[in-house]
C-alpha cells in the first residue's frame, strides 16, 4: 500500500469523524421528546451502520481500483474520494442548520413543528441521507475492494429506504396536503438540475 493510499485513508477517517461530530451533536436532545423510532427505523440504522463497516473492512491495496503502476490515477481517485467526503460534511452542516430543533435520529413531530422546505430541503427531501450516501461512496471509491462496494452500497440503500419511508409516513400524517405537495415538487435523494416551481 502506497503513501497516496494511506494519506487518503487517514484523511477519509478524519472526514468520517468530523461528519459523526456534526451529525450527532445534540444527539441526546433528539430523544427528549417526540415519537420513538420504529422497528423499521432501527433496522435501517443497523443496515446503514453495517454498510460503512463493510466499506472500510474490505479494502484494496491501491487507490486506483484498476491497478497499474502510474501514480496520477491514484491521485485523481483519491482527490475525488476526498471531495465526496468534503461535500458530505458541507451538506450535513447545511441540513442540520436548516432543521434546527427539529433534527432527530428518528422521525418525530414536535409541538409547533413546521415542515422544513428551505436550504438543502428545497432540493431533496432527505439531504442528510444524501450526505451519508456521499460519505459512504468516498471510501467505496477510494479504498474498498469490489466485494466491499458490492455489499456496502446495496445495504446502505436498503437501510436508507427503510428510514426514509418511515419519515415520509410520519410527515405525511402530520402535514397532510402540504407534505404531499412538497413530495410532488422535491425529489427524495437526487436533486434535479432545475428547481421545480
Amino acid at each position: 500500500m502506497n503513501l497516496i493510499y494511506w494519506t487518503a485513508a487517514i484523511t477519509l477517517l478524519c472526514c468520517f469523524a468530523v461528519f459523526i461530530i456534526v451529525v450527532f451533536r445534540g444527539f441526546a436532545d433528539s430523544f427528549a421528546e417526540g415519537r420513538k423510532s420504529s422497528r423499521a427505523v432501527r433496522l435501517g440504522v443497523i443496515a446503514q451502520s453495517l454498510s460503512f463497516s463493510l466499506a472500510w473492512t474490505f479494502r484494496r491495496p491501491r487507490v486506483n481500483p484498476f491497478g497499474g503502476e502510474a501514480l496520477w490515477p491514484d491521485i485523481l481517485v483519491a482527490a475525488f474520494s476526498l471531495a465526496l467526503a468534503g461535500g458530505a460534511i458541507a451538506l450535513a452542516v447545511a441540513s442540520k442548520k436548516c432543521l434546527g430543533k427539529h433534527w432527530a435520529m428518528a422521525a418525530r413531530v414536535l409541538d409547533g413543528h413546521r415542515l422544513v422546505t428551505d436550504g438543502p430541503f428545497g432540493r431533496v427531501r432527505h439531504p442528510l441521507y444524501l450526505a451519508m450516501g456521499l460519505l459512504l461512496l468516498s471510501p467505496v471509491i477510494g479504498l474498498s475492494s469490489w466485494l466491499g462496494a458490492a455489499t456496502a452500497v446495496p445495504l446502505f440503500a436498503y437501510g436508507t429506504y427503510l428510514r426514509a419511508r418511515a419519515e415520509e409516513k410520519v410527515l405525511g400524517e402530520a402535514f397532510g396536503p402540504e407534505y404531499e405537495d412538497y413530495r410532488r415538487r422535491v425529489p427524495a435523494f437526487i436533486p434535479r438540475l432545475r428547481k421545480a416551481r
